[in-house]
């Protein structure tokens, strides 16, 4: 299926690696032009280079998110922009800490690292989608938002913000041609959880299983999912292309949870 994306430019904020990666390359594959951000220059720059060997079209933009500075540079680097990923984020410290473990200073980089970063790139870059009349903006949000877990409260809570703000957002755009959603993941394969399953195989006694029976056994004990299976990068991926695309035009304010059946909650 033709998604109508070539020619469109995307950026995606905290694609240096893991999801946001996985964001850029596929966009990229579907033919727009994407800009790839990060704080690390030299991640920033590989991921890019992954995509311009597979024939996609890709430039570089580094800076923090989390100050206004940082923000500036990036939307500057980045220029007129189609479609803004919002996936810059993630806990202060490990979102493995309980309530107890959270000191309230890193409650407050939490939100400013992933609410604090959307609206400050979405603020920079909706006046050029307006005047042109055509956007998609699209907030990483997780299924910790809408079935909160007792450790990492602090993501938890930023992130169903996130959502809260893409249903402000949408209902203030009104029709002026550019959509705002959200899209929440569940456990995702990324370098992280990779790291995160293999902490797990002495104590639980999972030594010698193999990838597949290691996710069947996280998923139907920790993280329980209906699909059996951790999710993939192309998983949200695709979802995220669904939701850029101009045949997405009568989408706005939706929370598409992509989570292998998590959440247990109706939407």
């Amino acid at each position: 299926m033709d998604l109508g994306l070539t020619g469109k430019r995307a950026l995606v904020t905290g694609s240096s690696s893991g999801i946001g990666a996985g964001i850029a390359r596929m966009l990229a594959a579907e033919g727009c032009a994407v800009v790839v951000h990060g704080r690390d220059a030299a991640r920033t720059e590989a991921v890019a280079c992954v995509i311009r060997d597979a024939g996609g079209e890709a430039d570089c933009a580094i800076g923090d998110l989390a100050d206004d500075a940082g923000a500036d540079a990036v939307a500057a680097r980045a220029g007129a922009i189609d479609i803004l990923v919002n996936n810059a984020g993630g806990a202060a410290g490990t979102s493995a800490r309980g309530w107890a473990q959270v000191p309230l200073a890193a409650w407050i980089e939490t939100y400013q690292g992933n609410v604090g970063s959307a609206a400050r790139m979405i603020q920079r870059l909706l006046p050029g989608m307006q005047e042109r009349g055509w956007g998609r903006i699209i907030n990483i949000a997780s299924a910790a938002a809408t079935q909160p877990i007792a450790f990492g409260p602090d993501y938890g809570a930023a992130k169903a913000a996130l959502i809260n703000l893409t249903s402000s957002l949408a209902k203030a755009l009104g029709p002026c041609g550019v959509t705002a959603n959200s899209v929440s993941p569940g456990i995702i394969l990324t370098p992280a959880v990779e790291r995160w399953l293999d902490g797990l195989r002495e104590p639980m006694g999972w030594q010698g299983l193999g990838q597949a029976e290691l996710e069947s056994k996280v998923t139907e004990t920790i993280v329980p999912t209906l699909v059996g299976r951790i999710g993939r990068v192309e998983d949200i991926g695709h979802a995220v292309c669904m939701v850029a695309s101009p045949a997405s035009g009568y989408m706005t304010g939706a929370n598409i949870r992509v989570d292998g059946g998590q959440v247990q909650s109706i939407n």
